[in-house]
């Protein structure tokens, strides 16, 4: 091989390894510093696009907040940070005027702590009479069916701090219509009132008249 031979081929050696170098030192960094860049901008446009949508649901939720301070005033006064027994009481005989009947009697106790209701139930199960065994082994005798139970929703912030119940035992006398309806106005009223029981009895001495005995519960939820 003659010299300029070598000369060719020691070139081409040199310029392949200046582009080699210029590739791996300049051109491989700038791509990758152009992916890094692609998926930054992909990032950035899917955050800007969550936060277009999240910006068009408050816009939304703005143009109907004065409906929504009228729903939290009504549910202020329904459940009240304070007893406001008064303001109950006036309740009842607002609601016994319009169902024509009248408050004969009304006992407020002491307030109690809210307790969460239990969320499962045990169903009793009868043992048979005769012989164990043979009632086991006795075809077609139908199994208890164990009813669902609905699933309990409660809400952490609300605890036996800032949540009590008052009882509150009501009698009214009137026809069984008012009654009735004393009984649905009260529970559909200003103040929440939950009934727990209910008993209704003639009076002897009254044609066509009952009285009508409520006992329940209103609510106060505390705020610090």
């Amino acid at each position: 091989m003659d010299k300029t031979r070598i000369w060719i081929l020691a070139s081409a050696i040199v310029m392949i390894g200046i582009l080699a170098l210029g590739y791996f030192v300049g051109i491989d960094p700038q791509l990758k510093a152009k992916a890094s860049t692609d998926e930054q901008r992909v990032s950035v446009e899917a955050q800007n696009t969550a936060t277009g949508l999240t910006i068009a649901k408050m816009k939304k939720d703005f143009e109907s907040i004065e409906a929504l301070k009228a729903e939290l005033i009504a549910l202020r006064g329904s459940i009240p940070d304070a007893g406001e027994l008064p303001k109950f009481l006036t309740q009842l005989d607002t609601v016994a005027a319009e169902s024509n009947t009248k408050v004969t009697s009304l006992t407020v106790s002491e307030a109690i702590p809210y307790t969460a209701p239990a969320t499962s139930i045990v169903v009793p199960v009868e043992e048979p009479a005769g012989d164990a065994d043979a009632a086991a082994k006795a075809p077609g005798e139908p199994v208890p069916a164990v009813p669902d139970v609905p699933t309990t929703i409660t809400d952490p912030r609300i605890t036996p701090e800032n949540f009590v119940a008052i009882p509150v035992d009501v009698t009214v006398e009137g026809d069984k219509v008012g009654a009735r309806l004393f009984l649905d106005k009260l529970q559909h009223g200003t103040r929440l009132f939950m009934a727990t029981q209910i008993s209704l009895m003639p009076i002897d001495d009254k044609p066509g008249i009952f009285t009508s005995q409520v006992t329940g519960y209103v609510y106060v939820l505390l705020r610090k």
